[in-house]
């Protein structure tokens, strides 16, 4: 079941779904919360010669260069991947899964906001990596704390066994 905007005020009032920093009225859509940007971005660096093995581990520098936001915006260049979070931190009680989406006005641009991860695990913690790649022909701009997603809930029938533990709780940035 998802849940409506109706209900995701009451599990935000009752601190059941919590935002930091707290999300506004106008960023709570019919059955959807909308996310914005965050001010960081991590800018994978391109090298034909690097062959990647995800079984064998991830050297952190793999990811690209930690990169913050000017307030006039970073032009996202076509063909390009892009590791961003999402400026607000999300906390999910154990009953409660989250799916992220990008948002169609975007998405007509060519902006993928996720390339596969979209599900959020009940009792996640922390702000949303956001897996983006400009399929488009144009250039983008991202700018800080423009909206960038939005996240839809729904009930699960029965809550886990356990709370999300997995390699990415509490993460705070890209």
């Amino acid at each position: 079941m998802i849940l409506t905007d109706r209900e995701i005020l009451l599990e935000i009032e009752s601190g059941n779904i919590r935002f930091e920093p707290p999300v506004e009225r106008a960023q709570i859509g019919h059955a959807s919360v909308d996310l914005r940007l965050g001010t960081t971005l991590r800018i994978p660096e391109l090298d034909q010669h690097h062959i990647i093995r995800p079984r064998a581990g991830l050297p952190p520098d793999l990811y690209g260069r930690l990169v913050e936001l000017e307030p006039n915006g970073y032009n996202f260049e076509p063909q390009r991947l892009v590791l961003a979070a999402t400026h607000e931190k999300l906390s999910l009680p154990d009953y409660l899964v989250g799916r992220l989406e990008g948002k169609s006005s975007l998405a007509r641009l060519g902006l993928m906001v996720h390339a596969t991860s979209g599900h959020i695990d009940p009792g996640f913690s922390g702000v949303i990596v956001l897996e983006m790649y400009n399929l488009g022909p144009n250039t983008i701009v991202l700018e800080p704390l423009m909206p960038i997603a939005h996240v839809v809930f729904s009930k699960a029938s029965v809550p886990p066994s356990k709370s999300y533990s997995g390699r990415f709780a509490l993460q705070t940035g890209p």
